[in-house]
């Protein structure tokens, strides 16, 4: 039986950003490339007699989603060809490429005219690759739960490839009868888009879920390292590389795992405010700071406890020795169940709902004040308390010495105003 291999979502384009020098690519680009051909040779070492690339191994949009412009895009692309021309020149029954939802078809279709009789662009139709028949079904792929007209789906095969999302571990996607239909209809299956490799999902023993062959900004859960904060920073979470590519030789199926030139490091901090988020972060960056392979990390970071993005990028831009990347995933603190019934409002929102409102109204040199505020003056506990003079006293006071520095008023002169108004509450 012919000898294949099986890559998927390398996302090579997805690290391409926008630089006026023509020559110039991004680390994060260039690291991205390294991977490529260093996974291509461990590709080659197996002597697959093919090779088949599942769908998202190029983008026609930067993670931001922006369409990758023409003159960054040729940047990487000589790199690229060449790595599919190894990949060609290693499996005499060619190259055949599946269109993934990052994909473009005409990029797919260049690549095929450029190429040669070696690479294959192969959507919705069957393909004899050496003593295998294999049916490409491209992508339907739509966010949340969707489905495939049955007039769109094959009749029968031995080996499908597909590029969907498998509705698994909480995700919505594709329905899942359908897999189900189609895993009767085929002796193997194999999807891309999941970015991590699985034997028998959806307890179908005949269905794989295909790896990321190498990392990219698309994380997807797929890291080597994790830290918790709170949490024991000397002893993060340590993982076995998730990237790699499937083999199927004589009917096995064997994932191959490559270990990338970088650590994916998933970083997750939890605070109660802003402020803890802070430290938080920093405390996990300074145990980052202590690694030997600082130098060689790609971060991701979660933070639970803040509203705007901005607040976290402050903190991890006093480490530039290490590669954060720019998706950093925010959410609001946990606030409890109870609201705060607020005059002047047409509904009754929770404190956090409150928050957001306001913040994201703000221009960005009010949005500090704001947060100092909302740590400060306007928490659960006081809004939650019987308003008397002595409370409105302290708020008064206290949203005073906040509001003061950001406009220039020394704490003398604050100091001395409070001074000269206290008769006024005490009169009432």
């Amino acid at each position: 039986m012919s000898r294949i291999a099986i890559l998927s979502d390398a996302h090579l384009l997805m690290q391409a950003e926008r630089f006026k020098d023509e020559n110039y690519r991004s680390p994060r680009g260039e690291i991205s490339l390294q991977n490529f051909n260093q996974v291509i040779g461990q590709v080659v070492a197996e002597e697959p007699e093919a090779i088949i690339l599942a769908g998202d191994m190029f983008d026609e949009r930067e993670k931001g989603g922006d369409w990758i412009a023409d003159s960054e895009a040729a940047k990487y692309w000589p790199e690229i060809r060449n790595g599919l021309r190894r990949l060609i020149e290693c499996a005499k029954h060619g190259v055949y490429a599946l269109r993934g939802n990052h994909d473009s078809a005409a990029v797919l279709k260049e690549l095929e005219d450029h190429l040669g009789d070696g690479f294959h662009f192969a959507r919705d139709e069957e393909r004899a690759i050496g003593d295998h028949r294999v049916f490409f079904l491209e992508t339907r792929y739509r966010q949340g739960d969707y489905r495939i007209p049955e007039s769109e789906l094959p009749e029968a095969g031995e080996i499908l490839i597909m590029h969907e999302t498998l509705p698994w571990r909480g995700v919505p996607g594709l329905e899942e009868e359908l897999f189900r239909e189609l895993s009767q209809r085929f002796s193997l299956l194999f999807n891309g888009h999941m970015h991590h490799f699985a034997r028998s999902p959806l307890d179908l023993p005949n269905l794989y879920s295909l790896p990321a062959l190498v990392p990219s900004r698309e994380l997807k859960n797929a890291f080597t390292v994790k830290y918790q904060w709170p949490g024991d920073l000397d002893n993060p979470e340590v993982r076995d590389s998730p990237f790699g590519y499937v083999v199927v030789d004589g009917g096995q199926v064997s994932f191959q795992r490559y270990v990338p030139i970088q650590s994916v490091v998933k970083v997750e901090v939890k605070g109660d405010t802003p402020a803890e988020v802070v430290a938080g972060i920093n405390e996990v960056y300074s145990a980052l700071m202590e690694r030997e392979d600082r130098d060689k990390l790609w971060v991701f970071v979660s933070a639970q406890g803040v509203i705007l993005r901005e607040t976290v990028t402050k903190e991890t831009g006093k480490y530039p020795e290490i590669a954060t990347m720019a998706e950093i995933d925010v959410k609001a603190r946990q606030e409890p169940k109870r609201v705060a019934e607020l005059r002047g409002l047409d509904k009754v929102m929770s404190l956090a709902e409150l928050e957001t409102k306001v913040m994201t109204s703000l221009p960005w040199p009010d949005r500090d004040m704001a947060q100092e505020l909302f740590e400060e003056v306007f928490t659960s506990d006081n809004l939650s308390k019987t308003a008397d003079s002595s409370l409105e006293r302290y708020l008064f006071q206290k949203l005073l010495e906040l509001a003061a520095p950001h406009y220039g008023v020394s704490a003398e002169n604050t100091d001395g105003f409070l001074r000269r108004v206290d008769p006024l509450w005490k009169r009432r």
